[in-house]
């Protein structure tokens, strides 16, 4: 996918590290937050977070058990980010294991991504 070239950072929170809890407990480090319009004119705003606990290995939570959380993240996070962006198309929430650099393919990082439009009466999955 080509994108476009407009990537903006929002907020102070962008430059910080901002730890969050989700309704299940799992402790979610912030990451980044980056605005991008895409080929066909959708704005979509990509929020990424980090959290150890997470992966597919004994002891570590798998997609089914974090997906309320991500939901979570989106109806609360992803829709007050969206409004300071002055409003988007899509919300994408990332979850993973570790911070990866954007762009950069790592096989060993696990990464969990639930993608919604957003309405006035929260997240819709898609």
């Amino acid at each position: 996918m080509k994108w476009l070239g407009l990537v903006l950072a929002l907020g102070a929170g962008a430059a910080q590290a901002e730890e969050l809890v989700t309704p299940s407990g799992l402790e979610v480090e912030f990451l980044d937050r980056v605005v991008e319009e895409q080929m066909g004119g959708q704005v979509w705003l990509t929020l990424r977070y980090v959290s150890p606990r997470i992966g597919f290995d004994e002891g570590e939570l798998g997609y089914d058990a974090v997906a309320a959380d991500i939901d979570h993240l989106c109806d609360h996070e992803g829709l007050r980010a969206a409004a300071e962006a002055g409003g988007v198309d899509q919300v994408m929430i990332a979850l993973m294991d570790r911070a990866v650099e954007r762009g950069v393919h790592d096989p060993e990082a696990t990464m969990f991504i639930g993608a919604y439009l957003p309405t006035d009466g929260g997240c819709v999955w898609q």
